[in-house]
């Protein structure tokens, strides 16, 4: 969950400091939308995704961003994903000109990484050796791909001093870097399509849904939240970009997806199609939070011990039986 949290942080930095900032008019480069292309993945885990798009529309080019707030021990390997990711761009570069409605040069897009500094040397090393050896990622340019680095203690996100961007303006600012005090917008961004089941919950059936309904006196029971003004709350934060009826198609799968979710781990009921009720005490907002959160890891912890049991037990009767896989049962 902490990971998620951190990770959802880093993109909404990401996001805001091009959305209608210093940093945005000085190079041209706006915020878009998150997980672009995210339609074509196989399930809505954002694996063959980037985080964020960043256009330049009088250069005719896009920077796509990557937040990863931890690396393996082979770097290669995200690498590997990342190029993975440049493909699908490459295979969907047209549909994504009609989506935007304008030219994009392709041979000008950047991609970025954006690590936390203490897996920065990772990438780098790796980017390197493969430079090197002239392995590349199967035809892909490594040089393509850029390294913004976040630094915790300081809050700040900066361009690697080994690498620039084609904008010699964003290469300087990056340089510079940038971090929450730097920007006065408003700009939100509380989630994303692939933010954590558990972590959408709170967020917006807890923080957004059931917050409002402690406000209104016409609610008998704030507890009692409608599914239609869930899906509205996602609807209206969730940024994404294709047609409003697939938007729409996306986010009522993820949102049903929630709910199962949510009702596997006995956070809430579905009382009728159109209702749910939350399942815990007190009514004072910080009251619930506490107890929904009790309750989740509660019940998180005992499914953990039940699978991690059944896994001890299977693997002593395998060794016991001499059976190597589980279809020998």
């Amino acid at each position: 969950m902490e990971r998620d949290k951190q990770h959802q942080n880093l993109v909404k930095l990401c996001a805001k400091a091009f959305a209608q900032t210093d940093l945005s008019s000085k190079t041209g480069y706006d915020f878009y939308f998150t997980e672009p292309l995210t339609e074509f993945s196989e399930d809505q885990d954002g694996n063959k995704n980037f985080d964020l798009l960043l256009v330049n529309e009088s250069e005719y080019t896009a920077i796509f961003i990557e937040c990863k707030t931890s690396i393996p021990v082979k770097a290669k390997d995200i690498l590997k994903d990342t190029t993975e990711k440049i493909r699908l761009i490459q295979e969907k570069i047209n549909y994504l000109k009609e989506l935007l409605g304008f030219e994009i040069n392709l041979d000008k897009i950047e991609f970025v990484l954006c690590v936390y500094d203490k897996d920065s040397k990772k990438i780098i090393d790796s980017i390197s050796a493969q430079l090197q050896r002239k392995i590349g990622m199967k035809g892909h340019d490594l040089t393509l791909i850029k390294l913004w680095v976040y630094r915790p203690h300081i809050q700040r996100i900066q361009l690697s001093p080994r690498h620039t961007h084609q904008n010699a303006a964003l290469t300087k600012m990056l340089l510079e870097g940038f971090g929450e005090e730097d920007l006065k917008n408003q700009f939100e961004l509380p989630y994303c399509l692939t933010t954590h089941n558990y972590r959408l919950i709170r967020l917006i059936i807890l923080g957004d849904c059931y917050s409002k309904n402690l406000q209104l006196d016409e609610i008998d029971d704030p507890k009692i939240i409608k599914v239609s003004d869930i899906f509205e709350t996602m609807e209206k934060n969730i940024s994404l970009g294709m047609p409003q009826e697939q938007k729409n198609e996306m986010i009522l799968e993820k949102m049903n997806k929630m709910l199962k979710f949510g009702e596997k781990f006995q956070i809430f009921e579905r009382i009728n199609p159109a209702e749910i009720k939350l399942n815990c005490q007190g009514k004072h907002l910080d009251l619930v939070l506490n107890n929904i959160q009790d309750k989740f890891f509660k019940k998180w912890i005992e499914d953990r011990a039940e699978s991690e049991a059944e896994k001890y037990a299977i693997e002593t009767y395998k060794k016991q039986r001499g059976l190597t896989q589980l279809s020998d049962f």
